[in-house]
């Protein structure tokens, strides 16, 4: 089994906690992860050490849970049901879980980027909001990155698409006479 705090290596130390209400819950945890959080072979000082491991594990867990609920702001599909089903609810959800759904292709052994062909009849179509979704993606890593001049300039961007309409068929990349 795997440790369920570094995901890395294998655990040794198995361990399991049962709630007021009759639920279980495990934990596995390796060496090197027990050693960082103070769990020794000492039984004075086993049982707090324990008590402060379950406490970290139910934070990471609602992180992990918080990151499954993340929704695509366009079709409103749910990270964690892509992960279940392996299907998107839209086009745009691959530029918004694009990370996610690439480590999880890599898990399931597909690795490398598609070089097909993009249909005929689809070479032309252009998508204002695939632009809104990209610029958004790269504004929010430039925040990340503390960049605040290329995000000053993507959120530039995203306030000129959002000035034009995207159903009236003007391109956004052209100036009006």
């Amino acid at each position: 089994m795997i440790c369920d705090f570094c995901h890395e290596r294998e655990a040794v130390i198995f361990m399991e906690q049962m709630t007021g209400i009759g639920q279980r819950r495990k934990i596995n945890i390796c060496l090197e992860c027990a050693i960082d959080r103070g769990i020794s072979p000492d039984p004075k000082s086993i049982e707090s050490s324990i008590g402060n491991l379950f406490k970290e594990l139910s934070e990471v867990s609602k992180k992990i849970t918080e990151k499954e609920n993340r929704i695509c702001p366009v079709c409103g599909t749910k990270l964690g049901d892509i992960r279940k089903t392996g299907k998107t609810g839209c086009p745009e959800c691959y530029a918004i879980f694009k990370n996610e759904i690439r480590k999880s292709l890599e898990n399931n052994g597909v690795k490398g980027v598609f070089k097909g062909t993009m249909p005929a009849r689809l070479s032309t179509v252009h998508s204002v909001l695939n632009d809104r979704v990209i610029l958004q993606n790269k504004l929010n890593d430039a925040i990340e990155r503390e960049d605040y001049e290329k995000a000053a300039m993507y959120r530039d961007y995203l306030k000129a698409l959002e000035n034009h309409a995207v159903s009236d068929g003007s391109d956004c990349g052209k100036e009006e006479d």
